[in-house]
C-alpha cells in the first residue's frame, strides 16, 4: 500500500469514527444531555440514552458506504510500502503499524486532520491518544496504551514522540521518520550535519582506498558470519589506514547502506544532548536498514578523562551502552584497544596492518589511474617514489589523491606530480602548538660550507631516508635485525658551525617540513609531564613524517647520573623514556649539541649518524664571507675576503653576525657597505666572542672604536 493509499485508508477510518458519533446521536441538541456524551459500550449507551431526544442512526447509509470502501481498499495483507517495510525491519505488529499510519495521515493530510479535530471536539496541536484509539478502534485501547510505553518498539526505535501518559498523552512522528515515510531518503537536520549516509554500493569491490587483498578476504569472511548482528566489528588501525574504506567494503558486501557517525563530532555537537545524537543515529540506521559505523571511538576514552570528569565519564558510559545495545550490524574504529573495554557486547577485532611498500605503491598507482582528470605519464611514474618516501596508510593515500584531483580541477589542469606532493605536504604538516615551530628557510647544498666528509655523511643520511623501504622491507633488514624505519642523527660542533643549516638542507632535499622543538615548552618540573609532552611530539611527528630538530639537545638528552636524590631518579626516567621512543620512532630526527660528550652513550648508540662539524679553515671562512653577503647588497669598494678569513677565526654563525653588523653601520651612515664596515663588524663581533684580537694592519684596523 503506497503512502497515498495508506492516508486514504486512515481518512476513511477517521470518517467512520465521526459517523459512529453521529449515529449515536452525538452532535444534535438535547437540553437534557448538554455534554453530548459519546459512549462506545452499547449497553451503557442504551441505558444513558433511553428517553432522550437524540436522533440516532442518522448516518447509517454513510457508515455502510465507508465500510464498503474500507473493505475494497484493504482486500488482504498490505502490499509493499514504506510502512510495511518499516514494520518488517522493526518486527512490530499490525496495531503498531496502524498507529504509524494514523500519525502519518494526521501529519500529511488536511482532511484527516480536520476529521481528527471533529472527533476530538477541539482543534488539535498534536494527535491525542484517545482520538487515535477512536480511529483505530475503541476495543484496542489497552493495547494502544501499551504500544506507546517507553519500552515498546515504537518508542525504542525513536519513531514517535510521546508527551504524557496513557490516554491523556499526545503523539507525533519524529521529523526524520516522516521524511522517510514520504519518500525522502536523506538525513534530517541536525543529524544531517553530523552523520553521513553512504548508499548501497553497486560494486562491493575496493571502495575509496586500495585495500590489500588479505584484508579484503578477512572482511568477506566477517560479512559471511551468521552472528554478525550479535557482535561489534572493531576496525583497529591508525588514522589513514583505510578504516572507513574497510567499513564501506563490509557494508557493500552485505548490500546495505552505511551510516557513518563521527564520535568526536557527535560528542561536541551543541544542539544535541550527548546521548541523543547516538540514539537518533541508531534509529536512522534501523529505518534505512543500514549498518552503522562509529568512527574513532577513542574519543569516548578522552571524554571520560578531561574536564568535568564525573559528568563526562557518565556520558561516555551512556554512549558506550547505546553502541553496545545497537540492534543493527555495528562497526567501530579505533587506534588502540583501550575504548573496546567500554563495550558490553562481543567484539570481533579486525586489525588493519601497516601498509607495506607493495601496498602503498599499488594504492598510489590505482588511485592515480582512476581519476576524473587527465593524469600525465610522469605523474604515474612518480607513484613508486611517493610510496617509498612516505609511509602512509591506504586511506590517507586516497584522501591525498582526492585533494590533488580537486586542485587540478580547480585550475583546469592535468593532475601533475607537484599537486600530489603539495597534498602530501599539507597532510604531513605538524601542528605542535607552542612545542615547536616550522623552520621556514629551506637551505640548499650550494649554501652549505662544510668539509667533504660532512657533506658525504649528509648525502648518506638522505640516501638512507630515500632507500629505507628497499633496505628495510625489500632486503629484509627490518625483520632480520629489528631495525626501525626511523632515521636519526647527532650534529655536534661549536656554535655557528652550520648544524642547524645542515638540518635545513636535509629537510629541503627530502621535501619535508623541518620542525624546531622548543625544549622550554617540553621540559616540565612536574613528574611525568615531560614524557607526556615528548610522547605527543613523537606521535604527531610519526603520523606527519615531518623532520624534528632538537637544538641544544644535551639539556634533554643528557647522560644518566647516579641516584643521589629523587630528582636524579626522575631525570633518569626521562632519559630512559627518550631512549625507548627513539628506538621505536619511525620518523626523522636531528639532535644538535655543542657538547657531544654530554649526550648519553646509550642514546648515541641508537643514532644512525653522528656527524661532527669542525670549525672552518681559512679557505672555508673565505667562502663563508663571500656566500653570506647577499648579492643585492650595495658594495661601495672592494673587500679583501681572503684577509678577513685569515685574520678572524670565526665560525659561520659569527661571520653572519659580523656581516649584519656591517650592514647596520652602513645604513646608519646613509650609504652603501664599505670594506671598512665589514672589518669593523668583524672586529666588534670578535671582541664580543671574548677572543684576543689579532694584530691588525691596513687602513681599517679598529678604526671605528678609535673614534
Amino acid at each position: 500500500m503506497t503512502a497515498d493509499a495508506s492516508i486514504r485508508r486512515v481518512r476513511l477510518l477517521a470518517e467512520a469514527a465521526l459517523l459512529r458519533r453521529f449515529n449515536a446521536g452525538v452532535g444534535f441538541a438535547d437540553a437534557r444531555m448538554p455534554s453530548q456524551l459519546f459512549c462506545r459500550d452499547a449497553e451503557l449507551a442504551q441505558r444513558l440514552g433511553s428517553g432522550m431526544l437524540r436522533s440516532q442512526g442518522t448516518h447509517q447509509h454513510a457508515s455502510a458506504a465507508v465500510a464498503t470502501l474500507l473493505a475494497a481498499l484493504q482486500p488482504g495483507p498490505p502490499t509493499a510500502s514504506r510502512i510495511a517495510t518499516l514494520a518488517s525491519r522493526l518486527a512490530f505488529d499490525s496495531l503498531s503499524r496502524d498507529i504509524v499510519e494514523v500519525c502519518l495521515a494526521w501529519e500529511a493530510d488536511l482532511d484527516t486532520r480536520a476529521l481528527c479535530d471533529a472527533v476530538a471536539g477541539r482543534r488539535l496541536e498534536s494527535l491525542p491518544v484517545d482520538t487515535l484509539a477512536d480511529i483505530v478502534g475503541g476495543d484496542h485501547t489497552v493495547a494502544i496504551v501499551m504500544a506507546l510505553q517507553a519500552g515498546a518498539v515504537l518508542r525504542s526505535a525513536r519513531l514517535l514522540r510521546v508527551e504524557g501518559e496513557g490516554l491523556a498523552a499526545t503523539i507525533t512522528l519524529r521529523p526524520a521518520v516522516l521524511r522517510w515515510l514520504l519518500g525522502d531518503d536523506t538525513l534530517a537536520p541536525p543529524l544531517a550535519g553530523i552523520c553521513e549516509l553512504v548508499p548501497v554500493a553497486a560494486d562491493p569491490g575496493p571502495l575509496g582506498a586500495q585495500l590489500p587483498a588479505p584484508l579484503r578476504a578477512q572482511l568477506a569472511a566477517v560479512a559471511a558470519s551468521p552472528g554478525l548482528r550479535q557482535m561489534i566489528v572493531a576496525l583497529r588501525g591508525p588514522k589513514g589506514s583505510g578504516r572507513r574504506a574497510a567499513a564501506q567494503q563490509l557494508a557493500a558486501t552485505l548490500r546495505k547502506p552505511l551510516l557513518i557517525v563521527p564520535v568526536a563530532t557527535a560528542l561536541s555537537h551543541e544542539r544535541y544532548a550527548r546521548a541523543s545524537v547516538f540514539a537518533d543515529a541508531i534509529a536512522m540506521a534501523r529505518l534505512h536498514d543500514a549498518m552503522v559505523y562509529f568512527a574513532d571511538i577513542d574519543s569516548l576514552v578522552a571524554t571520560a578523562s578531561e574536564g568535568e570528569a564525573a559528568q563526562q565519564e557518565f556520558a561516555a558510559a551512556h554512549v558506550a551502552e547505546l553502541i553496545s545495545q545497537c540492534s543493527v550490524a555495528t562497526i567501530v574504529s579505533t587506534a588502540t584497544r583501550a575504548p573496546l573495554g567500554l563495550l558490553a557486547r562481543a567484539v570481533h577485532e579486525v586489525v588493519l596492518p601497516p601498509a607495506d611498500l607493495e601496498t602503498r605503491t599499488a594504492a598510489f598507482e590505482a588511485g592515480l589511474a582512476n581519476r576524473k582528470v587527465a593524469v600525465p605519464a610522469a605523474t604515474l611514474a612518480h607513484a613508486p617514489e611517493l610510496a617509498a618516501r612516505y609511509v602512509l596508510g591506504v586511506g590517507a593515500i586516497a584522501e591525498i589523491l582526492d585533494e590533488a584531483e580537486a586542485h587540478a580541477l580547480a585550475v583546469a589542469q592535468p593532475l601533475e606530480a607537484a599537486f600530489v606532493e603539495t597534498a602530501v605536504a599539507r597532510r604531513l604538516t605538524m601542528r605542535l602548538g607552542s612545542s615547536g615551530a616550522v623552520v621556514a628557510r629551506k637551505a640548499k647544498f650550494a649554501e652549505l660550507v662544510v668539509p667533504d666528509d660532512v657533506l658525504e655523511s649528509l648525502h648518506d643520511m638522505i640516501a638512507m631516508v630515500r632507500q629505507r623501504s628497499k633496505i628495510l622491507e625489500t632486503w629484509g633488514f627490518a625483520r632480520h635485525l629489528g631495525i626501525s624505519r626511523g632515521v636519526s642523527a647527532l650534529f655536534s660542533g661549536e656554535p655557528g658551525t652550520g648544524k642547524t643549516m645542515a638540518a635545513s638542507v636535509v629537510a629541503s632535499a627530502l621535501g619535508l617540513e623541518l620542525i624546531r622543538i622548543d625544549l622550554s615548552a617540553v621540559v616540565s618540573k612536574y613528574v611525568g609531564e615531560t614524557e607526556k609532552n615528548l610522547s605527543r611530539i613523537f606521535d604527531q611527528a610519526q603520523q606527519s613524517h615531518a623532520m624534528l630538530l632538537f637544538d641544544e639537545a644535551d639539556s634533554l638528552f643528557g647522560k644518566r647520573t647516579e641516584l643521589r636524590s629523587a630528582q636524579d631518579r626522575f631525570a633518569n626516567l626521562e632519559v630512559n623514556y627518550i631512549l625507548q621512543r627513539m628506538e621505536t620512532f619511525d620518523g626523522i630526527s636531528v639532535l644538535t649539541t655543542n657538547a657531544e660528550n654530554a649526550i648519553d652513550a646509550a642514546l648515541q648508540r641508537r643514532l644512525n649518524f653522528r656527524i661532527r662539524f669542525p670549525e672552518p679553515e681559512p679557505a672555508e671562512r673565505e667562502q663563508l664571507w663571500r656566500a653570506l653577503l647577499p648579492p643585492a647588497t650595495e658594495i661601495v669598494d672592494a673587500i679583501d675576503f681572503t684577509a678577513l678569513a685569515e685574520r678572524f677565526e670565526m665560525t659561520g654563525g659569527y661571520i653572519k653576525n659580523a656581516i649584519v653588523r656591517a650592514a647596520v653601520f652602513a645604513a646608519r651612515a646613509g650609504r652603501g657597505v664599505m670594506a671598512e664596515d665589514i672589518w669593523n663588524g668583524a672586529y666588534a663581533e670578535y671582541a664580543e666572542m671574548g677572543k684576543v684580537m689579532p694584530q691588525m694592519s691596513g687602513p681599517f684596523g679598529g678604526s671605528r672604536d678609535k673614534r
